[in-house]
């Protein structure tokens, strides 16, 4: 149920004891195949497909790492965060004790997790879903079985294949590239903060030109189950 197509009778009846879904993205740079919008349409297509109420989406986030490739647009944590905080601030006021973010995007996780430590001190259990760390193992194997990191990074195989099931009109393949590197290599036992640009032209992390329609309904299919199974979860969480 999408919160912005009912009226504040229906949203009256359904908030209060449901679990209210908040997809949140970004808009960045996903290599030359992707449209810039790839992380906040692929939260916004899992969000849809649960039986919850649904938010509209947030479609900016914490991206600035990305600046150097044209179109991408970020916020800093601080406004992310606030403007996050006040969502779920609203949400309480009307009854909700139960938010789940649907996020696509790696760069918003520290700061949804500081959102869900802030609103368990107002008795609001929050949620963090990413669809990239449900993947059952077995589907990776199966799609991936040699170096499966490389199929996985920013705008690679299983982000592009997605994209080719979900909206396969923005997709241009014939620019996908392969890029033999990994988000944010490692370094000596330490992590070394590098801008996207400096192990990426392109702005693809890792295989893409292999990606498929087919994969990408492997994909969604198996991590819908487990963002289902999460939704369920936490219906039963005692606060």
């Amino acid at each position: 149920m999408l919160l912005k197509n009912i009226t504040w009778e229906e949203a009256e009846k359904v908030l209060k004891n449901n679990v209210v879904v908040v997809p949140v993205g970004s808009t960045e740079q996903h290599g030359p195949q992707n449209p810039l919008g790839t992380d906040h349409l692929i939260a916004e297509k899992f969000a849809q497909k649960l039986d919850a109420v649904v938010l509209p989406t947030v479609p900016i986030g914490i991206s600035k790492h990305h600046r150097f490739f044209s179109g991408t647009l970020w916020v800093s944590y601080e406004s992310f965060k606030n403007y996050l905080l006040d969502i779920c601030m609203a949400l309480k006021y009307h009854g909700v004790t139960k938010i789940l973010f649907v996020n696509g995007h790696g760069g918003n996780t520290p700061c949804l997790m500081d959102i869900a430590l802030q609103m368990r001190d107002e008795n609001v259990f929050v949620g963090i879903y990413e669809w990239w760390r449900s993947i059952p193992e077995e589907i990776t194997k199966k799609l991936y079985p040699e170096s499966p990191a490389k199929y996985m990074g920013h705008a690679a195989s299983a982000e592009t294949s997605l994209n080719l099931f979900l909206c396969p009109e923005l997709v241009k393949m014939e620019k996908a590239k392969n890029v033999d590197t990994l988000w944010a290599p490692k370094k000596f036992g330490g992590i070394v903060t590098h801008e996207t640009k400096d192990f990426t032209d392109c702005g693809v992390v890792g295989f893409s030109k292999d990606a498929s329609p087919e994969k990408g309904k492997i994909i969604f299919e198996a991590c819908l189950e487990e963002l289902k199974k999460l939704v369920e979860y936490i219906k039963e969480v005692q606060i």
